[in-house]
């Protein structure tokens, strides 16, 4: 898989990238990025050196939380949003990044035919 620039439309791109592959290969991905949310990222997603840093100094119930909702995403394939707003400048080395994530997944089942249809929004957003 190659790299996206980390924008709302390079999300998207991956996020259509990942939805044509089959469920096997989605669930691997899942599960990656559930156990390893800063490498996927990091791994698909061009970013700059200040925010590779950022990224592995979050907490580790945050990374898991980050890492299981955005691995809900890929594997039932709801819109994913992904976006740092924090301009790269000296003014952004003065404090922390808030981070905000919300995370909406629903599941129903087919009694007769079994079938899952899953539904929802992944949204992960970095910011002042």
């Amino acid at each position: 898989m190659k790299k996206m620039p980390f924008t709302p439309e390079g999300v998207q791109a991956k996020q259509k990238e990942v939805n044509a592959l089959s469920i096997e290969e989605r669930l691997k991905i899942s599960e990656y990025v559930a156990n390893n949310p800063v490498e996927f990222i990091s791994e698909n997603f061009e970013l700059s050196d200040e925010q590779q840093s950022y990224l592995k100094e979050l907490e580790t119930v945050d990374l898991r939380i980050t890492g299981f909702s955005l691995a809900s995403g890929f594997l039932g394939q709801i819109p994913i949003e992904m976006q740092d707003t924090t301009p790269p400048s000296a003014f952004a080395s003065r404090g922390k990044k808030k981070k905000e994530l919300s995370t909406s997944v629903s599941t129903s089942t087919n009694p007769q035919t079994g079938s899952t249809t899953v539904t929802g929004t992944v949204i992960v957003k970095w910011t002042w």
